[in-house]
């Protein structure tokens, strides 16, 4: 079953391999994993972790454009609008806004003239922008920050919480007129971490009409390194739809496999190292009691109504 994955960091990968003399980094390392797992969308982050600058976001945002364009046999440039059946629809998204410290809305248009159009403000740091999960408690989204999605707003760049600090992620939710998306984060009442959602979380991004990924990181999904599973994280989607309802559902699994440690694929679910295991989650949720109609949804189907509905 064809599948959308809401996050992966592979622009930080793509501008590693290139600085270090590759060519064709998607061709020989993404496409034919992504394929094998029959991932039909996937979000394509450009990941910062929180000291760079302007100069490594242009060049981060540039390099991976220009992977995604030399690909047009395999990929489509996913911007909005409709999807290509027949090719993997890359979109391009940003993990961390840190190097954002003035001209915001200059610095936001530019993203997404490159084709950025999903974006989160902070990733685990504190930032001119906002709080992510591992700043100051009471800290939470800056004049800037209010600035940066109120433009994301008119621009129809989708903002991301899944880093959000507590306070941030209420700052967010408060400030935005659009729907918000997680795009990889699971429920906090099965696995008590901090970068995953509270019900209460849960219950006001579908309220806004927003968007869930559930992610694949083992720490994510439990604390049990035994239940490090798909068929734990199956359980996580069952949580979030019977409490918020179906429609909420996505996927967006963040693969590491192709990081380095602390990443990697000792990051990874036991039986969901890399892309080319995706359809483990498509077994698991069906093992789990969802229906066809239901797994369409989750895999896919949400993903491109709220993509229609808000790109």
């Amino acid at each position: 079953m064809r599948i959308c994955d809401l996050h992966a960091d592979i622009g930080m990968d793509v501008l590693a391999k290139i600085k270090n003399g590759e060519t064709d980094v998607l061709r020989n390392h993404h496409i034919p994993k992504l394929t094998a797992g029959e991932i039909g969308w996937i979000g394509m982050a450009c990941f910062f972790e929180g000291f760079e600058t302007m100069d490594d976001l242009t060049s981060m945002v540039s390099s991976l454009r220009q992977e995604i364009l030399s690909n047009p046999d395999t990929l489509h440039f996913y911007v909005g609008g409709a999807s290509s059946p027949h090719k993997i629809n890359a979109m391009m998204t940003i993990e961390g806004m840190c190097m954002i410290q003035k001209d915001v809305q200059q610095t936001l248009t530019w993203c997404y003239e490159q084709g950025v159009r999903i974006g989160s403000l902070s990733w685990n740091d504190q930032n001119a922008l906002s709080t992510g999960v591992k700043g100051d408690p009471s800290r939470g989204l800056t004049p800037l920050g209010i600035e940066a999605i109120q433009t994301m707003n008119r621009l129809k760049m989708i903002v991301d919480v899944s880093h959000a600090s507590q306070k941030s992620f209420w700052d967010i939710l408060a400030v935005s007129e659009a729907p918000v998306i997680a795009t990889h984060s699971n429920a906090r009442s099965l696995c008590d971490s901090a970068r995953n959602l509270t019900d209460e979380q849960i219950l006001a991004i579908a309220r806004k009409g927003g968007l869930i990924g559930l992610v694949a990181a083992r720490h994510f999904i439990s604390s049990d390194a035994s239940d490090q599973t798909s068929d734990t994280l199956a359980k996580h989607a069952r949580h979030i739809a019977d409490l918020a309802g179906i429609d909420v559902l996505s996927i967006g699994f963040d693969f590491m496999d192709f990081l380095n440690p602390p990443f990697g694929k000792t990051a990874m679910a036991h039986d969901l190292q890399d892309a080319s295991q995706s359809q483990n989650l498509i077994l698991a949720l069906r093992d789990n009691g969802f229906s066809s109609d239901q797994i369409e949804q989750i895999a896919w189907k949400n993903a491109q109504r709220f993509f229609s509905e808000n790109l």
